[in-house]
């Protein structure tokens, strides 16, 4: 392994941790809520109870299918989720916090919108490790752009599922000042500082 190349992706939460985590973005894909946070992640210890009432979680290591990424799919992941949410100050990167073990699990589940998703994410991954997986930081950099720029479908598809799971954990909701439903005198609305982020960041994701 050269000095510039990334470090092996290794596994943050355990099953049902990461079944808990599908089951609340895809609740609040479903109702359309921009963010829900699920509790601690680390150590099983999710508040969610599980993934509607198909997987029986007693034991966190064990689940009703398995996970289907590859070393190298799972690499590629982490990879391509860190390049959208890199750390930026006290915020950590998106792999810190357990998102690839979040997109293995959701593309394993054999629900219809998992299942939708799955061959464009595995597709796509596969397509990743060929390139960014195996370069220098310069061809990785290149590889990365190059796909953000493309306008496809699957690093829009990535994208979404990699900042909405980031942002329904507790280290999301502190990136963005969320503090919940506390009552508050007045909203003066986010400082000038939040929205300078918010705006590079958007401008770094081309939106």
């Amino acid at each position: 392994m050269s000095d510039d190349a990334p470090q092996p992706y290794v596994r943050k939460i355990d099953r049902r941790t990461a079944l808990a985590w599908v089951g609340v973005v895809g609740a609040a894909t479903a109702v359309g809520a921009g963010v829900v946070v699920y509790g601690p992640k680390m150590g099983g210890k999710a508040e969610a109870k599980g993934y509607g009432t198909d997987p029986k979680l007693v034991n966190p290591e064990t689940a009703p299918w398995p996970r289907l990424l590859t070393d190298e799919e799972l690499q590629a992941a982490a990879i391509l989720a860190d390049f959208i949410l890199p750390p930026s100050g006290t915020a950590p990167a998106a792999s810190a916090l357990g998102v690839p073990d979040f997109i293995d699990e959701w593309v394993s589940a054999p629900y219809p919108d998992q299942l939708k998703d799955r061959p464009l994410i595995r597709d796509g991954l596969k397509a990743l490790a060929k390139t960014a997986g195996k370069a220098d930081a310069a061809g990785r950099a290149a590889a990365l752009s190059q796909l953000a720029g493309s306008g496809g479908d699957f690093f829009k598809r990535f994208r979404a599922l990699t900042i909405g799971a980031y942002y329904t954990t507790e280290e999301g909701f502190k990136d963005i000042g969320y503090i919940g439903n506390i009552a508050r005198e007045a909203d003066e609305g986010p400082s000038a500082e939040v929205k300078a982020a918010i705006e590079a960041q958007l401008k770094k994701l081309g939106l």
